[in-house]
């Protein structure tokens, strides 16, 4: 996507006209008393940003073509035996192409192009795009400032991991590198620090990390920091965050970090986390949620607590106990299953699809009502996955009292929604909402118990998303895992 300047929010009689419109709703005045109907006005967020990937890749290959056609064919070897090898070519092997734009503006572009939509789904709005486009295209404070630098340095690093461009990469290290010592400043301002472009800039350092993945150990360094810094802002932001629904989304945003943060490392969820989630779920802005069908009936998010509390004790409780809580939370997610169930606007359907189309999985694929209900079940599924992993690990010992029907039960239990898994991903395929398999999608990948065929197609999943979203993490988890 390019960016095409500042935009005239007139209606289009005006714009043709080259006149102030008044921009009256749901027609402007100076139509009115020119006796000529208003045409309405235009999606700025649809021409704001335009989509010029294929007219860019084409360009960058026609000149890659016309390159190669007028390069100096290499002399043919004389066949003398006094002849002397060939100097080494003083011509670079790659050559860097300049940029029709600033790298910082292409790595913006790409940002809003591949990671930001469709936000105007829920739980987002196109006032949470609006905001995040002002922010980064108007606002001069701090906090917008570090956005800026945060939303500049994601992209580029997406361009560089997409393009394999180190020149773009090196740019947006240095960026990153920026974002960072103006997040120091915003830290210290008590306003900036509980700011909405603080927390949202502090998310987007955390996914710069996911993206650029180099190594487990950096990557729980740096990433593992920026978590933490989110954990303390939701708590320093308090319940004053929760009177718009910019705060909510942001919070979600920020406690899905947090939470993937302690499954990788096998902690508890923060007292901070905690406390923080007691006040959203009794604001009224979730209530409001929960009418529009936003939010469900029940709530996932404590039993996702409870799942990685337990998964932290495992090494140090008695396997009983363990077995005991992970049944009693497995009846929970079968209970939220029941009772979102119930609405239509949550339930999907599964259709038979051809094997060879790349639209399904095992012959099917599944049509939900929008991203944001395949995203709830798809974070159901790996819940439920995990608690019954809980299981199977708790019973694997003879005096566990377990029989080996209900333990076969449990491992159909897993297979059968790692199966799920794997077909509902093409319902998030081509999305900025396909980051969010990622975790998911390794976990079905490195479980033993589940057939080849389910683990390659999750594997390869996840080197799409690492090809085509410039995510280097997901490459990197399918790379570990030996199938």
């Amino acid at each position: 996507m390019v960016y095409y300047g500042v935009l005239s929010k007139g209606c289009e009689r005006c714009r043709q006209r080259k006149i102030k419109c008044d921009q009256q709703r749901p027609g402007c005045r100076r139509c009115e008393k020119s006796s000529a109907q208003c045409p309405g006005y235009r999606d700025l967020n649809e021409v704001l940003f335009r989509d010029e990937s294929k007219r860019i890749i084409l360009m960058s290959r026609q000149t890659e073509q016309s390159i190669e056609e007028s390069s100096i064919k290499p002399p043919i070897c004389p066949t003398s035996k006094d002849s002397k090898p060939l100097a080494p070519s003083p011509f670079p092997s790659s050559i860097s192409y300049p940029l029709s734009q600033p790298a910082n503006e292409l790595g913006a572009n790409f940002f809003f192009a591949r990671y930001t939509g469709p936000l105007n789904e829920a739980p987002f709005s196109s006032d949470f795009v609006d905001w995040l486009t002002q922010s980064y295209l108007f606002e001069n404070t701090l906090s917008s400032r570090v956005l800026k630098a945060a939303i500049e340095a994601v992209g580029m690093a997406g361009i560089s991991n997409t393009s394999h461009a180190p020149d773009v990469f090196s740019r947006s290290r240095a960026r990153y590198c920026e974002a960072l010592a103006a997040m120091n400043q915003a830290l210290h301002d008590p306003d900036q620090a509980i700011s909405d472009a603080t927390l949202m800039a502090i998310t987007l350092c955390g996914f710069f990390e996911t993206a650029t993945f180099e190594s487990w150990d950096r990557y729980r360094r740096h990433w593992t920091a920026h978590v933490q810094a989110a954990t303390s802002l939701l708590e320093l932001r308090g319940p004053a965050q929760f009177a718009s629904e910019r705060g909510g989304q942001l919070y979600l945003v920020a406690r899905s970090q947090i939470l993937s943060a302690c499954y990788q490392q096998h902690i508890p969820v923060p007292p901070g986390l905690v406390r923080t989630t007691f006040i959203f779920q009794c604001s009224t802005m979730r209530q409001q949620w929960q009418q529009r069908r936003v939010a469900s009936p029940g709530s996932t998010c404590e039993i996702s607590f409870r799942i990685v509390n337990l998964q932290a004790a495992l090494n140090s409780t008695h396997s009983d106990f363990i077995c005991t809580k992970a049944v009693e939370i497995d009846g929970d997610l079968e209970a939220w299953r029941d009772g979102v169930l119930r609405l239509p606007s949550w339930q999907y359907c599964a259709t038979i699809t051809s094997v060879d189309d790349g639209a399904g999985f095992d012959g099917k694929r599944h049509i939900y009502p929008n991203l944001w209900v395949a995203e709830a079940w798809n974070s159901w599924r790996t819940l439920r996955i995990l608690v019954n992993q809980i299981i199977v690990r708790s019973t694997s010992s003879e005096d566990s009292g377990y029989s080996p029907v209900i333990l076969s039960r449990v491992i159909e239990v897993i297979r059968q929604l790692s199966t799920d898994l794997c077909i509902s991903a093409c319902a998030l395929a081509g999305t900025s909402r396909v980051i969010s398999l990622i975790e998911p999608l390794c976990i079905v990948a490195s479980e033993e118990l589940n057939a080849r065929s389910v683990r390659s197609f999750a594997a390869e999943q996840l080197h799409r998303i690492d090809r085509e979203m410039g995510i280097r993490q997901a490459g990197a988890m399918a790379r570990q895992i030996c199938i």
